[in-house]
């Protein structure tokens, strides 16, 4: 079956009527817990008929009661009812943390918050069990919009959507944390698709990925759909790369409303695992009309490899996946032509050039990446050589032995980039026999 999918008119229709400049609002649940309703009495209305009310002001919630956290045992809820779901619930210019407990957005009728104007929210903190955040969850629709220089944090889950009912989130600029449970967009649901945009330089750090965070991979009516937009990232503690091939296969996980590309690589130093979108090419991406060309060069010889590019303002060029800088025989490492002086076995490997244009345009990507082109020596059989293709961001060491039960020892160590891991073993010229292998720390 086919799955249609257009998570950019959505975010438009977003963008149209001006929520995503403005605050939002709540939705709640009737529970057995204190509940407190958001039930708007001082409200305004902007030039394109949005209607808005302050969250800290008393006279917005039933009983004159702004939610806090009185007593960490107590998790309150909180909801719009269907008859005042229109008014937009505002957390802003809040130089102070509001912090509440149990929330419900949604619940009982459609709801929208806005955290915006430099505003701290946290909902979550309580010690009344799973003080889980329902975004359109347990029904809705729900909204929750994180306007620029504004941070949400929950403790617990972050439930976005269920079923038939619907749950969108919008980082617009700002921060979302969820230290210490899941994001769960879809996660249980039984029908209907679930959104979260990440745009406008927002960034999302999450706890880790599970296998439901977008709900159930490729499976009609109960998936959701995160779009991540222009310099924006995702941080996910844990190695989460084994996840991304089939949501990004299934239109799941995309960038730029679906014309970007998204680029998902874990960090072994500091275990975590980012995605960020890199924009479609567009009239002014950089364009390679000459790539560099694989080359054989002499042992103190010279080795010269160049590119073109257009529109292009500056060059960058790579050696096995890592920037290079001019210096002890390196020249043009910022041109469309490097040269190599005195070649030594050690720079042969995988070369690449990066282009440039500064003055793209911000919906085209501004960099483009030539094909990389392998630079060898004409006495590189003197020396054994090892290739490692490996998972990009992952370090390997390279050890040898004079015999195949060991013992070994390291002699280097690399970090996998684009391309493979050429290594070069110069102490083992012609007939001495080594064994190798490779290993990761």
């Amino acid at each position: 079956m086919k799955i249609e999918i257009n998570p950019s008119q959505r975010l438009k229709m977003l963008l149209l009527a001006g929520l995503l400049a403005v605050p939002l609002a709540f939705k709640a649940t009737a529970a057995t817990r204190e509940d407190i309703q958001w039930s708007p009495l001082d409200t305004w209305t902007d030039d394109s008929g949005n209607t808005y009310a302050a969250w800290d002001d008393a006279n917005n919630w039933a009983g004159g009661i702004v939610p806090v956290i009185v007593d960490p045992n107590q998790a309150f809820t909180f909801y719009n009812a269907a008859y005042n779901s229109t008014v937009i619930c505002v957390v802003s210019n809040n130089s102070q943390v509001t912090s509440v407990g149990q929330l419900m957005c949604g619940f009982g009728g459609a709801g929208t918050l806005l955290v915006n104007n430099g505003a701290h929210f946290q909902a979550g903190f309580s010690g009344f069990g799973d003080s889980w955040t329902g975004i359109g969850f347990v029904a809705g629709p729900g909204t929750l919009i994180i306007g620029p220089g504004s941070d949400a944090t929950f403790a617990g889950h972050l439930w976005v959507g269920q079923g038939s009912t619907e749950g969108t989130v919008v980082v617009n600029g700002g921060t979302l944390h969820i230290p210490g449970g899941e994001l769960g967009v879809s996660w249980n649901g039984n029908g209907g698709t679930n959104y979260i945009y990440v745009t406008n330089n927002a960034s999302v750090y999450l706890r880790d990925w599970a296998s439901s965070t977008l709900g159930q991979p490729g499976a009609p009516g109960n998936i959701g759909i995160m779009d991540i937009g222009a310099g924006s990232q995702v941080v996910i503690t844990n190695n989460a790369l084994s996840y991304m091939p089939t949501l990004i296969a299934s239109n799941q996980l995309i960038a730029f409303e679906g014309n970007g590309t998204i680029s998902a690589v874990y960090n072994p130093g500091n275990n975590t695992t980012v995605l960020t979108a890199l924009a479609p090419q567009g009239p002014t991406t950089p364009q390679f009309s000459l790539n560099p060309s694989n080359s054989i060069v002499g042992i103190g010889g010279t080795a010269t490899l160049t590119a073109a590019a257009s529109p292009a303002t500056g060059y960058q060029w790579m050696f096995n996946s890592a920037p290079l800088t001019n210096g002890n025989g390196v020249s043009g490492a910022t041109t469309a032509t490097l040269t190599i002086a005195n070649f030594k076995a050690t720079e042969t490997g995988v070369y690449s050039v990066v282009a440039t244009n500064t003055a793209a345009s911000s919906s085209d990507r501004n960099y483009t990446a030539s094909t990389g082109a392998t630079v060898a020596a004409d006495s590189f059989n003197l020396y054994p050589v090892i290739t490692i293709n490996g998972v990009n961001g992952s370090t390997y060491v390279s050890q040898y032995a004079t015999s195949v039960g060991g013992p070994y020892t390291s002699f280097s160590t690399n970090t996998a980039g684009a391309g493979p891991i050429i290594v070069v073993d110069t102490t083992s010229p012609l007939s001495m026999a080594k064994f190798y292998r490779v290993i990761q720390p």
